[in-house]
């Protein structure tokens, strides 16, 4: 019995130590990825809550439209602008820093895109309400542009996004909702 509590007493006293090894530590919560979609006229609502590392597996396995290793083809057929060029736009605003790059006022309504610290925001407001707020962090940005040719890499913009929490999309429009975020809770 006195050499039980002698043991029990040493490891007690290498417990309390300074630089004494600390209890094993529980992983960090897992990442979900929340959609939340609802229109009460239509009686529809939509909730999906997926942990991220599902959502990189669905991407792996959609066919057509994610090419492989997690990566979507930019400007097919033609249309639209070319990802090359897009890519120097991106490098020349974020070198920019905090600005408002695009302001529209039409009537009721105000389009603002804006770069704030770590934020490309873009706000849609009618009538003085706030309708659509989006927020992509800078490093996704910089994430989904890394990959090559005209190949978006939406797999290394995943990755990013595990650092995220919070909103990434609110819409209120009307009577219907939209709202997309990021957490460690199903």
């Amino acid at each position: 019995m006195k050499r039980t509590s002698s043991i029990v007493a040493g490891l007690l006293a290498l417990a309390v130590l300074p630089g004494a090894p600390a209890a094993a530590q529980a992983p960090a919560p897992a990442p979900w990825l929340h959609v939340r979609v609802e229109e009460p006229e239509r009686q529809s609502r939509v909730h999906v809550n997926l942990p991220l590392s599902v959502v990189e597996v669905a991407l792996k396995a959609a066919p057509d439209i994610i090419e492989s290793q997690g990566k979507i083809r930019f400007g097919r057929h033609g249309h639209g602008m070319a990802l090359a060029d897009f890519r120097r736009l991106w490098t020349e605003l974020r070198a920019a820093g905090d600005a408002e790059l695009v302001s529209v006022e039409d009537g009721d309504e105000r389009v603002r895109v804006a770069r704030r610290g770590d934020l490309v925001e873009v706000r849609v407001e009618r009538s003085g309400k706030e309708e659509v707020h989006v927020e992509v962090p800078v490093d996704v940005v910089d994430a989904l542009l890394s990959g090559e040719g005209e190949e978006l890499n939406v797999k290394a913009a995943l990755a990013s996004l595990r650092n995220r929490r919070g909103d990434i999309v609110r819409v209120n429009e009307d009577k219907t909702s939209v709202r997309v975020w990021i957490d460690e809770r199903n």
